[in-house]
This record gives C-alpha cells, sequence and structure tokens, in this order.
C-alpha cells in the first residue's frame, strides 16, 4: 500500500519532535517560590509562595521603595492594622492543588484594595502565574513572573 510508506516519515518526525513541544505535568509544588509583581511594566513587589499546612501560602517579599516611608496597608477594612508594614505580609491562604495545573479555594488578601478575594491559579508555563478573580459578573486577571533572582532582591 503506497499511502502506508507515506506515513512512516511523518510519525517519525512527531515523535522526533514530541519532547520539545514541552509537555510536562504541573507538580503542586511548581507553584513555590518568589513572583514579581508589576504594574504597567513596573516592579511593585515580589511575592513568596511556600508551602503551608496541606495547601501553600504567600508572603511580600519586597516592596517597591515608597517616598512616603514603609509601605503600609493603609487601605485595611480594620483601622487598627492600617498601620502594619506590607513587607512579611502574608497575602495568599491555603490554595489547594487540583490535580492538573490550577490552584483554587484559597483567600488572596488584595491590599491596594483593602479585600480578600479567592482567586483562580493557574501556572501558564514554569515561568508565570495567571491570577484570575471572579466577582459577580466580572473576570480580572493579571500575570504574576517567576523572579530570576529567587529572593527579595531587585536587579
Amino acid at each position: 500500500m503506497p499511502g502506508r510508506k507515506m506515513w512512516i516519515p511523518i510519525v517519525v518526525v512527531a515523535v522526533a519532535l514530541w519532547p520539545m513541544v514541552g509537555w510536562t505535568e504541573t507538580a503542586p509544588d511548581d507553584i513555590v517560590g518568589v513572583w514579581l509583581i508589576t504594574e504597567d511594566g513596573v516592579p511593585t513587589e515580589k511575592v513568596e509562595v511556600y508551602e503551608c499546612g496541606d495547601g501553600f501560602c504567600g508572603r511580600i517579599v519586597w516592596v517597591a521603595a515608597a517616598a512616603e516611608g514603609p509601605a503600609l496597608d493603609v487601605k485595611n477594612k480594620k483601622e487598627e492594622l492600617r498601620e502594619r508594614p506590607l513587607l512579611g505580609l502574608e497575602v495568599m491562604k491555603d490554595f489547594r492543588f487540583d490535580g492538573k495545573d490550577t490552584w483554587r479555594d484559597g483567600r488572596f488578601y488584595a491590599y491596594r484594595k483593602g479585600k480578600t478575594v479567592s482567586p483562580k491559579l493557574t501556572l501558564v508555563d514554569p515561568d508565570h502565574l495567571k491570577i484570575q478573580v471572579k466577582i459577580l459578573f466580572v473576570k480580572k486577571s493579571f500575570v504574576w513572573e517567576r523572579a530570576a533572582d529567587g529572593d527579595g532582591a531587585t536587579d
């Protein structure tokens, strides 16, 4: 059969290229590390994600220098917490891996709004984490980039 011979080179090329496609399974701890957050292309903070209990949490490990002194949690609904520094503040709590590429069911404190939300976190690739928040019928998403230096320092 002439048609069968035609498929052999295609199969050989597909098998040879398969490892280059980058298909890998996401592991629960692939989210662990330091993530850079930018606003309009300007670095604003870094969040370190770590294992905590049966889930994953995150704390701010670097904040861009503010002209008026240390960055504080000024928009917190609780007045007594508005003087606490953002540096070291736990902003993520209890995120659970769904077995595919997403972490859910956690709480995220959005200090710029003074609100706690429950976003879906999706690992787009090893160096990009998509944060998707849905409130009623409105969805907002943004992407964090894995920090190249791995710590709270800036370049």
